[in-house]
């Protein structure tokens, strides 16, 4: 590639699947980068990215050339041993989360009152994907962090714990069990409410409650938290659920809470992000700004 500018540009058009957005991250204009992907055509011979809907995709031929592109500007990037700097205060970027609505709720509130104090034009869009599109976003940019509890994140993929967490029993005010002592007979002789989804940590809430016996009285499986309150009001069902949400829900909603009779693990939320953007000045800014806000979270 004759002007290495254009690698910039590639990489900007790959992340951000917008020319609008690619403009405002690299500091040019839309004209500038139009330019840019004009002179791309040209050199390659291909349109590289075309609009689909209101995103701008790349061709077949893009897909296929992008890690050679991609890895071509990380080796520059070394060999130069130049970091863009990255300055929040006057950033417009738009960075993408990969985190479940339990993310959201936890931790999004204070990274906002944070961003709206040191960065006031930043914005931030989150995405729940399975692991295999996450890992493909982390390392292509189109994903710049994930939060959770993701111990299948491996490859090439760098680890920061935030805050411990572990189980609560959830119940609705009312329950036939709100003021007794939840025992491991009584847990065992309830119907059970499971929040479920696959490549995360808290597949070991099912395989717990499967060792104890309880497969059949799993009477609901959800994809997500959010609903899950909705249906705990209405019903007699428990719910094992990560403590700082069910804090968090029982805020708004007539919940109890109580302690797991049975052995459930305690685990940690992380920071996950690859390594292609382990020295990126603007990851790292980020990575540090959630760490700080997550100090308190751990309850």
């Amino acid at each position: 590639m004759k002007d290495l500018n254009l690698l910039y540009v590639f990489e900007a058009m790959w992340r951000d699947r917008s020319v609008t957005l690619a403009a405002e991250n690299l500091g040019l204009t839309q004209a500038a980068v139009s330019s840019a992907l004009k002179r791309l055509r040209q050199e390659h011979g291909d349109k590289m990215f075309t609009l689909v809907g209101r995103r701008m995709e790349p061709t077949p031929y893009a897909v296929q050339a992008s890690q050679q592109l991609l890895t071509a500007l990380d080796m520059i990037r070394k060999a130069s041993n130049r970091r863009a700097p990255f300055d929040p205060s006057s950033s417009r970027r738009q960075f993408t989360i990969r985190t479940r609505d339990v993310g959201e709720v936890v931790c999004f509130p204070k990274i906002l009152q944070e961003l709206s104090r040191t960065a006031p034009s930043i914005r931030l869009r989150t995405t729940f994907q399975p692991i295999e599109d996450t890992l493909a976003g982390l390392a292509s940019g189109r994903i710049d962090l994930a939060i959770g509890f993701l111990p299948s994140l491996e490859t090439g993929i760098h680890r920061r714990p935030l805050f411990s967490q572990h189980y609560v029993c959830v119940l609705r005010k009312g329950h036939p069990l709100e003021h007794a002592d939840l025992t491991r007979e009584l847990f065992c002789a309830q119907d059970h409410l499971l929040v479920e989804y696959s490549g995360s940590g808290h597949l070991v809430i099912e395989r717990a409650l499967v060792d104890a016996g309880l497969r059949n009285q799993i009477r609901i499986r959800l994809p997500q938290y959010l609903s899950a309150p909705h249906f705990i009001m209405t019903t007699d069902l428990v719910w094992c659920a990560p403590e700082s949400l069910a804090q968090r829900l029982a805020q708004h909603y007539p919940l109890v809470l109580k302690p797991v009779p049975i052995s459930l693990p305690s685990f940690e939320i992380a920071l996950y992000w690859h390594d292609r953007f382990h020295r990126d000045s603007a990851n790292q800014w980020l990575r540090d700004l959630i760490a700080r806000t997550s100090y308190d979270l751990e309850v």
